[in-house]
């Protein structure tokens, strides 16, 4: 059999050419040798670079039993990038968990800023700058239980250093005098104490010793020297006497404020709840879960870039966020619909607090920024060593 194409010559067993794939035919008997014309030019030029074929078959020089055996192709592999439809769902459920942990570290910073707050307010230390800080004298009468107490005409806007003022007339006593009679005095102290015992009674649920009219009189009696100098003669007994039965005046009201009155109208389980999250246990228990999240992160992704990105942003924003909300209650956004009083007295406990507040919401701040630039530069170094 004889390839009527490249002349090439095969046994009968053969049906087609190996080389080029067509139709073979019978030889002719006896007849002279056909010439065909060949595909590939008899010389190349020396310079030119023929691609080395993969495969071929050799020329037999006779006819022989069996087809020529092709010799041993070189295989090159092509990558194939094939979707995994596993890993697909393997690389969606990563990022929902972590999501989930960022967010469930997002809610306990949020926890922990809440919870550190109110064991700061509730905090002797800070008790005794609020109670120095806050302008009693300028606070509203009409909104106090001032004017429950006494019965005097004393105007609704009128301020508690107007109202004292009115109440004493007929002593001598100016509106300076009594507010640097105020300040001189033992009244402040007095009133961080009287504030000290409602803390440590939501800190810790210890009744504070019962507020009485004899404790007022204790305090009058501590400044009766410096009410005298104020006026400018010393108090007659019949003064003295008369401020005591003021003062008696005063015991409903006391009692109306008294530790377990307040118990019953916040209720027993909010001041439950109060004392169990401003406890030291459960604040820092609230920050050791925070930073637990990062170990969940780990568990889900393991690449420090993933961890160090879920984590950063999480930190960034919890600190961000309890920087904005102390800003907001500083300047009062939260209270511009209450009263004065309740405005006051907010405004200077933010004040207290607020640095406290700031250094750990600024430290969340600046620490998830830096996370987040580390987790920036792994990224590009693992894109340059791809490269």
């Amino acid at each position: 059999m004889i390839c009527p194409n490249c002349g090439k010559e095969y046994n009968e067993k053969m049906t087609c050419c190996i080389s080029c794939g067509a139709e073979l035919v019978p030889q002719a008997q006896g007849s002279e040798q056909v010439c065909f014309e060949p595909i590939i030019p008899e010389a190349v030029p020396e310079e030119v670079d023929l691609p080395a074929a993969v495969g071929f078959v050799r020329e037999l020089e006779g006819h022989s039993e069996h087809p020529p055996e092709p010799e041993e192709t070189i295989e090159i592999p092509v990558p194939v990038k094939n979707v995994n439809k596993k890993s697909s769902a393997a690389a969606a459920a990563r990022g929902i968990g972590s999501f989930a942990a960022a967010m469930a570290m997002f809610a306990l910073i949020i926890l922990t800023a809440a919870s550190l707050s109110i064991r700061l307010i509730t905090d002797s230390e800070k008790i005794s700058q609020f109670t120095s800080r806050l302008d009693v004298m300028s606070l509203p009468a009409a909104q106090t239980v001032m004017l429950t107490a006494y019965d005097y005409e004393i105007s609704p806007d009128a301020t508690i250093q107007e109202a004292i003022f009115i109440m004493s007339t007929g002593t001598g006593l100016s509106r300076d005098d009594i507010r640097d009679i105020y300040e001189s005095s033992t009244v402040q102290n007095f009133l961080s104490e009287q504030l000290n015992g409602y803390a440590e009674f939501i800190r810790e649920g210890e009744l504070p010793e019962k507020l009485t009219s004899e404790r007022l009189k204790e305090v009058f009696s501590e400044n009766i020297s410096l009410i005298s100098d104020a006026i400018g003669k010393p108090l007659t007994q019949h003064d003295i006497e008369l401020a005591f039965a003021e003062l008696d005046r005063a015991e409903p009201v006391l009692e109306a404020i008294a530790p377990s009155k307040l118990e019953n109208v916040v209720g027993e389980a909010t001041l439950t709840l109060l004392r169990l999250v401003s406890s030291l246990p459960v604040i820092i228990g609230e920050g050791a879960a925070a930073a637990a999240m990062l170990v969940v992160l780990w568990a889900i992704n393991r690449k420090p870039g993933k961890i160090l990105g879920w984590g950063g942003a999480a930190v960034f924003a919890g600190g961000a966020a309890v920087l904005i909300t102390v800003f907001l209650f500083s300047v009062q956004v939260f209270f511009s619909g209450m009263d004065r009083l309740v405005k006051s007295v907010a405004k200077c406990a933010a004040e207290v607090i607020a640095p406290d507040i700031y250094r750990f919401g600024g430290t969340l701040a600046v620490l998830g920024a830096v996370m987040l630039l580390w987790a920036l530069t792994l990224k590009n170094a693992k894109r340059r060593e791809n490269n």
